[in-house]
């Protein structure tokens, strides 16, 4: 039987470095090891939905900014789209 789970694509990466954080500062705010921020960013490990509520919290953004089933699109093509409405 073909293995169904979903991967999640997240932008960790770079709200982390918008907010100049580091992966243990991170990890110390959401009470997990530093080794699962460089898991989750590098999309190795899917987040608990408790996981990804803290995180959510801590980087205050709603999930939808962090986790997508599909993989992002560049965030100019997001303001060229809105611009042509």
């Amino acid at each position: 039987m073909a293995d169904k789970t979903v991967k999640f694509h997240n932008r960790l990466k770079m709200l982390r470095a918008e907010r100049n954080m580091s992966r243990k500062e991170l990890a110390e705010l959401t009470e997990i090891h530093p080794q699962t921020i460089g898991y989750l960013e590098r999309q190795q490990f899917n987040p608990t939905i408790e996981l990804a509520l803290k995180l959510s919290k801590v980087l205050g953004v709603g999930l939808d900014a962090i986790f997508s089933a599909e993989p992002f699109g560049l965030l100019g093509d997001n303001i060229l789209r809105s611009d042509r409405k």
